[in-house]
């Protein structure tokens, strides 16, 4: 008996020791931070999926607000949130070759090559390659198939206002953001409006729910590339490579460009090495096979951001300019001026002049940014910014946009939806990483652009013939789901669509 109690003692005391070995690390180096729970750190909440890890962060921040650095594991990872935001732009921008690692990798075949989570080589040559999607010329060229894509959302919530006096507004733009970038990106009609068809479900259930193979990763780094392992369900990267598989055979009857993200890929598929280019003479030219799995990870990546993104910030917009019909009416002003000015036609060029939509859009972004944070590796042993702290290599840092974007000293009245914010004077008076939202430097997110025109096309279409009012059973205050990828809201948020056309 005496043995196997020893045994078990010997067991826990190793255990104990293995999940709190680092816990003294930020103390003994002078960081202030919440202290630590053995083997969870400072993520019992997340891990328990109680709690967003973007709220978790977001709390973090404004828990501290004195200090430029705030020291957090997580679970037993030391991690360094960064609240200064000198020393952001010193990671994002200005030292960014310092911190060019998310410090997240998973299995090649299984999604893990894309753009969002490659190592700095793959990125750096797929961002070469797909940069050439996010031109203007593409936006103007692709904004018809957008805009008849809008057309049909438009006519879906027609339909739906005879049914029901008020709509829940997630998941019916969740059928246009799924629709636009399958059409838009890659030139696929998803059918999202037929009630018999619920891919766009299936995939939105697939694709935002947790995977806890994250905490494993975090406990035994590596662990998921060595087995290859990912952190998105097979089902997933199933769907991926059939929209390749699509392409391809596509491609093989006609390579006439589209102006599309699909004709890209295919594009680098058919070259099958493809390189970075030489910069300068004192950087070596990078390069790289591109197969099917890396093409899968790209559609990942795009339908993800078009798809999540879209459909959450129209939703937040919908929601805020329900309660705050003076910035309505003055989106709505807007729009009609300048459509009037264009004979009553909707065009790429008009819809750039509608700069109040765009605040619109910004507002909306700032107070809701869709990424739980902004995550680096450090790549070797660095002094940060403004003080005398050195960073060590392989420590993994974390940004906060929610909480920089809900800071007073940013955004006075940070819970108040004040598009005006984001005029040409008040951005120039900011600093330029108070807005978080799409990142920063040569990892910020290529999809800003065209993020901008599926929000823009849309909101226009749709309030040329609605206006939206509050419902009974709209919700006061919004909270976020502690179960969804994206920061998602917790509540359904039902609104009521108004025709104009029984208005005027």
């Amino acid at each position: 008996m005496s043995i196997y109690l020893l045994t078990f003692i010997t067991i826990v005391s190793f255990l104990y020791y293995f999940f709190t070995k680092n816990f003294n690390y930020w103390k003994a180096r002078n960081v202030k931070g919440p202290t630590p729970i053995p083997f969870f750190g400072n993520y019992i909440d997340v891990f328990f999926r109680r709690k967003h890890v973007g709220m978790l962060f977001s709390e973090l921040y404004n828990q501290y607000p004195d200090e430029k650095v705030v020291g957090l594991y997580r679970m037993t990872a030391p991690t360094l949130l960064i609240r200064d935001l000198d020393i952001v732009k010193q990671v994002l921008i200005k030292d960014f070759d310092s911190f060019s690692d998310r410090g997240l990798h998973y299995s090649k075949k299984q999604l893990g090559d894309n753009l969002f989570h490659a190592d700095v080589t793959v990125m750096k040559i797929l961002r070469k390659h797909l940069t050439s999607v996010f031109t203007p010329s593409k936006f103007k060229a692709n904004f018809e198939v957008l805009a008849s894509r809008a057309d049909k959302f438009v006519e879906y919530l027609d339909n739906a206002t005879l049914k029901e006096s008020e709509i829940n507004t997630l998941p019916a733009f969740r059928k246009y953001g799924a629709d636009s970038i399958m059409m838009g990106a890659f030139g696929i009609d998803m059918d999202p409006y037929n009630d018999d068809n619920d891919l766009c479900d299936l995939l939105d259930a697939a694709i935002q729910t947790p995977s806890y193979f994250l905490e494993l990763e975090l406990l035994f780094p590596g662990t998921l590339s060595k087995y290859n392992l990912s952190i998105f369900p097979e089902n997933v990267a199933k769907f991926c490579k059939q929209i390749i598989q699509i392409g391809s055979q596509l491609d093989a009857v006609s390579k006439i460009d589209q102006n599309r993200t699909m004709d890209v890929l295919m594009g680098l598929r058919r070259e099958g090495n493809v390189s970075s280019g030489k910069i300068s003479d004192d950087q070596k030219e990078l390069c790289m096979k591109v197969t099917d799995d890396v093409l899968a990870g790209q559609v990942f990546i795009f339908y993800l951001a078009g798809y999540g993104n879209t459909s959450l910030v129209g939703t937040y917009a919908m929601y805020h300019l329900a309660k705050n019909s003076d910035a309505q009416e003055k989106m709505i002003q807007e729009i009609d001026e300048v459509l009037r000015k264009h004979g009553g036609k909707f065009s790429y060029e008009a819809l750039k002049e509608m700069n109040y939509l765009q605040m619109v859009f910004d507002e909306t972004m700032r107070m809701h940014p869709l990424t739980n944070s902004v995550t680096r590796n450090v790549g070797r042993d660095i002094q940060l910014d403004g003080t005398d702290f050195v960073i060590k290599k392989d420590t993994t840092i974390s940004i906060s946009p929610y909480g920089i974007q809900h800071d007073e000293k940013y955004y006075p009245e940070p819970e108040e939806f004040k598009p005006e914010r984001f005029s040409p004077e008040n951005v120039k008076r900011r600093h330029p990483c108070a807005m978080m939202s799409f990142g920063h430097g040569p990892r910020s997110c290529l999809g800003l652009k065209f993020a901008q025109l599926q929000f823009g096309i849309c909101m226009v279409k749709v309030f040329s013939k609605f206006r939206v009012e509050c419902s009974k059973n709209m919700v006061d205050k919004i909270t976020i789901t502690p179960t969804r990828l994206l920061l998602t809201p917790s509540e359904n948020i039902y609104l009521r669509l108004a025709r104009r056309d029984t208005l005027c």
